[in-house]
């Protein structure tokens, strides 16, 4: 099992009801991508559909796959957050379930929960991440805070790290 550092939230930019094979035909067919982009995609009734095991390297965020999980809900279309009620509790449901899996292989006190958007270089060397800096929106609401409760001593107090 490889070591995880993040867990980070990704919307789809799309509308809710694209299916999970035109996405997957996109990264395919646009990207050239052979390996899918999330781990976890929830559909806008808040089922969840598994791409790829958690051991799985995908294309979530560059320069940061190999130290992540990734979960996407479908939706975020015009930089709003359209997650419904039932995408938000599937959410939370595979943070925790992704979490349980991971403490059997390491240590969770220092995995962060971050949105993709929180990747995106601190261009103004002013120590954090400000919206004019981002280069996607995703996942169009603040992951770091929505699920700071889920997330360590550890992971909350350390700055080295997005």
């Amino acid at each position: 099992m490889r070591k995880i550092k993040y867990i980070v939230i990704h919307c789809t930019s799309g509308p809710a009801l694209q299916t999970t094979k035109a996405i997957k035909d996109y990264w395919r067919n646009s990207l050239g991508w052979k390996q899918v982009g999330y781990h976890f995609i929830i559909n806008a009734d808040g089922t969840v559909e598994n791409l790829a095991p958690i051991e799985a390297v995908t294309n979530g965020v560059k320069n940061y796959n190999s130290v992540s999980v990734h979960i996407c809900y479908k939706g975020g279309v015009g930089s709003k957050d359209t997650r419904t009620p039932e995408q938000k509790e599937s959410i939370l449901k595979t943070i925790k379930k992704v979490l349980e899996e991971l403490k059997q292989h390491q240590p969770i006190d220092g995995i962060k929960i971050r949105g993709h958007r929180d990747f995106s270089p601190d261009q103004n060397g002013n120590g954090k991440v400000d919206f004019f800096e981002w280069i996607k929106d995703c996942p169009c609401f603040d992951a770091k805070a929505e699920y700071k409760c889920l997330q360590g001593a550890k992971a909350a107090n350390d700055k080295s790290l997005p």
